[in-house]
């Protein structure tokens, strides 16, 4: 039986590197009991892995990189297509989850600890606390009224309008920024 892991590398100014693209139909994605995701490839296992779409996003069935829960790549699925039934809808599932866009309605507080930033926030979804290690980083203004947050788990959360923030959310941005 040939193996799921297809090698190809690509040099790039006397360097190289790989990329490894799996054989999605050899390859099984399902959720373990306590919820996670797992691969199962060719008798191997990786029992908690995390999924991300790559470039380009203008294609969110192509290309999905298959990470360990450290952020190893494991390998890339070129099609979602090729998976099995199930396996391609826990994937499209997981792919939902992380890429969805929660929107910050209210800013209760935000405060500096030995640790990051700390902010507690409500969203559609309720009340939340965030934690940034630091805010050139995970802090980005999208134009002149739109603030995109990345938190420590890479997970992605938007401030639609800053001037439509209550009061009190805009001034616990103004006392940050």
């Amino acid at each position: 039986m040939p193996s799921p892991y297809k090698y190809s590398g690509f040099p790039e100014e006397g360097e190289s590197f790989d990329i490894f693209l799996l054989q999605a139909d050899k390859c099984r994605i399902e959720r373990t009991e306590g919820g996670l995701l797992s691969l199962t490839c060719d008798g191997r296992v990786h029992e908690e892995i995390l999924v991300f779409r790559t470039f380009p996003f203008t294609e969110p069935d192509r290309y999905i990189s298959i990470r360990t829960k450290e952020g190893e790549e494991i390998g890339i699925i070129a099609d979602m297509g090729q998976l099995d039934d199930d396996s391609r809808r826990e994937l499209k599932k997981e792919l939902h989850l992380r890429y969805m866009l929660p929107r910050i309605e209210a800013i209760r507080s935000i405060k500096q600890s030995t640790s990051g930033w700390q902010w507690d926030i409500v969203t559609q979804f309720g009340p939340e606390r965030l934690s940034l290690p630091n805010l050139h980083d995970h802090v980005f203004r999208q134009g002149e009224d739109r603030l995109l947050l990345v938190d420590t788990g890479d997970r992605r959360l938007e401030v639609a309008s800053i001037r439509g923030l209550d009061p009190a959310s805009f001034k616990q941005l103004r006392k940050t920024f």
